[in-house]
């Protein structure tokens, strides 16, 4: 049967279609509805198969019956002859199903009898869009008996969409990962226990997790100005625009991150707010994957709070082992080694080892040290920077 005439308009619909895919996976329907209109077929499918088990990762269909896809996906696609069939052809390769196996051949098939012909399937065409070691994504479209098997034209009209699908097919995977990656980042951020706040390189706030936003909204020391960062009381002004503009300076430089810090000021009954703001390099990937515009990070806590670190965020902070990070929020809570070495049925020797790793990685010399910056006090948190740290005070800071 030769192929339909189609019009400039109709095939640039279908292309639409396929980049759309990219970012909704709803119109890898969409194209699929559309081509079987073109070229008279009465349904279609996209499947991503997973060669190893096999097992059936994403089945995309139009017009298939949804029994039979789970029938599918449960038993058939063990036994589903086409997919063994293209394992002897190149990626990209489509043709009508006949060039792949024998009408003949085909109908003494399991896969024929009790899957293709129950949906009134009789003949298909299509192929390969996508195969590595993993992964085979393979598409196409069927006719039933009436209308009879594809032509090779078919078929070349079909291919000229193969690249457009494998660069849709990318582009969502990588879109997919960006997605996870900001996801994982904001699950982070929200997991701490101070506000964080990530300004681009004019101060605008285009990040804050949850505490910071209530902090920003009951102005406990900063709040937000037409967008921008800024100091709830008017005083705390011109040392705020100067810290957040030393950093962008430090920022833009690709220096080490050495933070800036200001206490701000606090009203009658209300605990001090302590701010530290961290230049983020260009080269700097930990925020640049997820959020590309920042350029500095804002961390903000009254100095009431008090909380200890889990030992997953300090395994993400400071690259330390799981049973380094255990160790550390242990130790933070009081715990001493002899007892731990019992509990956890591990030699103290081995417990000093895994101590001086957890010491060497977060900066500090002593087990007393590390516990005074793990105990969720904010000011421990730049204790350690030496004399430089942008007049923040070195007295203990009495709590109102």
């Amino acid at each position: 049967m030769a192929i339909t005439r189609i019009d400039p308009d109709q095939f640039s619909c279908l292309l639409e279609s396929v980049y759309e895919s990219a970012t909704n996976p709803d119109h890898w329907r969409v194209f699929l509805h559309g081509l079987a209109e073109a070229l008279n077929a009465k349904s279609g499918m996209f499947r991503v198969i997973d060669e190893r088990l096999p097992a059936i990762r994403a089945n995309v269909h139009y017009n298939l019956d949804p029994e039979l896809q789970e029938a599918h996906r449960n038993y058939y696609v063990g036994r589903e002859v086409f997919i063994e069939a293209l394992r002897n052809f190149p990626c990209g390769y489509v043709a009508p199903g006949e060039l792949i196996m024998s009408y003949k051949q085909l109908q003494r098939t399991e896969f024929f009898a009790d899957y293709m012909q129950p949906q009134d399937s009789y003949h298909v065409c299509g192929g390969l869009a996508m195969r590595n070691d993993e992964l085979t994504i393979k598409f196409g479209l069927q006719r039933d008996r009436k209308t009879g098997p594809f032509s090779k034209e078919d078929a070349s009209f079909i291919r000229r969409f193969v690249p457009h699908i494998q660069r849709a097919t990318r582009l969502g995977h990588l879109m997919d990962l960006a997605e996870q990656q900001i996801a994982s980042a904001e699950q982070a951020l929200e997991s701490l226990a101070v506000g964080v706040i990530l300004l681009d390189e004019r101060e605008r706030i285009f990040h804050a997790n949850t505490k910071a936003e209530g902090l920003l909204e009951q102005r406990r020391g900063l709040t937000s100005i037409q967008g921008r960062l800024g100091a709830a009381h008017g005083g705390d002004a011109p040392r705020l625009r100067d810290m957040l503009a030393a950093v962008r300076a430090k920022a833009v430089l690709s220096g080490p991150p050495v933070p800036e810090t200001l206490l701000l000021t606090s009203a009658p009954g209300e605990p001090q707010v302590l701010v530290v703001a961290c230049p983020i390099p260009p080269t700097k990937p930990d925020f640049r994957g997820p959020w590309p515009e920042a350029t500095v990070a804002v961390f903000v806590s009254n100095l009431a709070d008090a909380g200890l670190l889990n030992h997953e965020i300090l395994v993400a902070l400071y690259g330390l082992t799981p049973t380094e990070g255990r160790l550390a929020c242990a130790l933070a809570r009081g715990r001493d080694l002899a007892e731990l070495s019992g509990e956890w049925e591990i030699s103290r020797e081995t417990l000093r080892t895994h101590l001086k790793r957890v010491l060497g990685k977060t900066g500090t010399s002593r087990q007393a040290e590390l516990v005074r910056l793990l105990t969720g006090k904010a000011w421990n948190l730049v204790s350690l920077l030496g004399d430089d740290t942008g007049g923040f005070p070195r007295q203990p800071v009495r709590h109102t």
